[in-house]
């Protein structure tokens, strides 16, 4: 028997906006929260966090379950934006409040980095802060009238042929990568990450994402016909295409990109009905969970330390849970790199990291400055200033806090939400396709989990993604166009 959750008893497509649906208790819970952890952070005032802390969880729990129900899509950008925090910063954050000790490799590489008490719960103050800004960016868009339509699934024939193209040029220019900057060796010993990336060749490394384009287009394509799980073999040869380059974020976008599209062909075959938590939809959840840590844990082995692989036991179900214990906090959880900018403070940058990315390609040939805050971070705080440089991911609000300061956090954690409801209103309204959706999508929750300097691969996606739809539908789709113009003249004599 089915254990039925409903959201809601609204018609089968949502026509409610999402703030006026029963009250405007959500925009007011949300900027309660955000207040109170604006004073508390502000003027450092400790007393406020006993009150601010369960403001701000109730106010992101009911913009979760309100959103969902109201747009029936545990998959929208608001949802997905609520489960990162949680996993990057809520859960680290919760257990150190607890109590709850790191591993001692962990624990040491925080020492190292001087992270006081306070630094930990101020960053963990940050964290909810910028995620209720992107709750109250999302309930400020408000169109006069929402009417969804259906999805733009259907791709011409000749996409097919286009989104095998990008494939072999993404992937040729990805050997060309590989080749131009480290031996075989390098590629199987999982140590390219450590390899210094010859110049010149990075034009090979943005050709390169071809081949996640061409992998989204031609799933897209798969499922158009009829064809499901099968359509994720291109996304999965993308992601083992991409793997050696020992960037996990970066290998598995393509399978994310194929599972939210399975996630929206099914909706659209279901009606938008109301969602329901069924045994087996708990089943699916858990196995993508396990999926993702796996991904995790089997990167993190295969780009470590080669002596220390050596020593260590291999993948194990031992070494699993000796990686989820500390991955919680350092890993999948990136609470502390919030705790770095609180030590470090507020304003450093004086916003090098926005215009160095934000200007690119310009940026390549201009002298305009650019400054990794990740980067930034590890050099204060834990002091490597060799050439092998390297740094954590400071997240949209890290990059916002260390760059301008607090006030910024409300400007652009709140543009950032309201310029996801824009995409997401245009996808639903049908106007924009399912396959470029989903990749502004995925790397819009990158640029949140990742840095702001995620933006020139964003841009150069979605460049890819255009050029392949347009050149579906004129320069591969010529022969089609040729077949209907001979047969135009018979019917005319007919």
């Amino acid at each position: 028997m089915a254990l039925v959750l409903e959201f809601g008893s609204a018609p089968r497509i949502p026509t409610a906006s999402d703030d006026t649906s029963r009250g405007y208790l959500l925009p007011w819970i949300t900027c309660a929260g955000f207040l109170l952890g604006w004073m508390a952070l502000s003027f450092r005032r400790g007393w406020l966090l006993p009150l601010f802390l369960p403001v701000a969880y109730l106010g992101i729990l009911f913009a979760f379950i309100k959103i969902t129900r109201v747009w029936r899509d545990v998959m929208n950008p608001l949802s997905l934006v609520i489960i990162i925090g949680f996993v990057r910063f809520f859960v680290p954050g919760l257990l150190l409040l607890s109590g709850a000790e790191p591993p001692d490799e962990i624990e040491n590489f925080f020492l190292l980095m001087q992270l006081s008490n306070n630094d930990w719960l101020w960053g963990h103050a940050l964290a909810l802060i910028g995620i209720l800004a992107v709750i109250f960016g999302w309930v400020l868009i408000q169109p006069r009238e929402i009417i969804t339509r259906s999805l733009r699934l259907h791709l011409l024939g000749s996409t097919k042929y286009a989104s095998i193209a990008a494939m072999l040029v993404g992937f040729m220019a990805l050997s060309a990568f590989f080749l131009m900057n480290a031996s075989i060796g390098a590629i199987l010993s999982g140590s390219f990450r450590g390899t210094t990336v010859q110049v010149g060749t990075g034009k090979y490394f943005f050709l390169a994402y071809l081949l996640i384009v061409g992998s989204v287009f031609l799933c897209c394509c798969l499922l158009s016909t009829g064809y499901k799980w099968i359509s994720l073999m291109p996304s999965g040869i993308a992601m083992l295409l991409y793997w050696p380059l020992g960037g996990r974020g970066r290998a598995v976008i393509s399978v994310l990109c194929g599972m939210i599209l399975l996630w929206y062909v099914n909706r659209e075959q279901k009606g938008w009905s109301k969602l329901t938590v069924r045994a087996i939809q708990l089943v699916k959840a858990l196995v993508i969970g396990i999926f993702i840590i796996l991904v995790f844990y089997i990167g993190s082995h295969y780009r470590g330390d080669p002596d220390e692989r050596a020593l260590s036991s291999g993948l194990s179900m031992i070494g699993l849970w000796s990686y989820l214990k500390g991955s919680v906090y350092s890993d999948l959880g990136q609470l502390h790199s919030l705790a770095g900018a609180i030590e470090i403070g507020p304003a450093v940058l004086g916003g090098q990291t926005f215009t160095g990315s934000l200007s690119w390609p310009l940026s390549e040939f201009l002298p305009i400055q650019g400054r990794s805050a990740g980067v930034y971070i590890v050099e204060v705080l834990v002091g490597l200033q060799d050439d092998h440089k390297w740094g954590v991911n400071a997240t949209l609000i890290g990059d916002a806090y260390l760059n301008f300061g607090l006030w910024s956090i409300p400007i652009i954690m709140a543009s950032y939400g309201a310029l996801l409801k824009i995409i997401y209103l245009r996808f639903r309204q049908g106007v924009l396709h399912i396959a470029i959706y989903v990749l502004a999508l995925v790397y819009g929750m990158q640029i949140l989990w990742g840095s702001i300097e995620v933006w020139p691969q964003a841009l150069t996606v979605l460049c890819f993604a255009f050029a392949v739809h347009m050149l579906g539908n004129t320069v591969f789709n010529l022969r089609e166009k040729s077949s209907r113009s001979r047969i135009a003249p018979i019917g005319g004599l007919q």
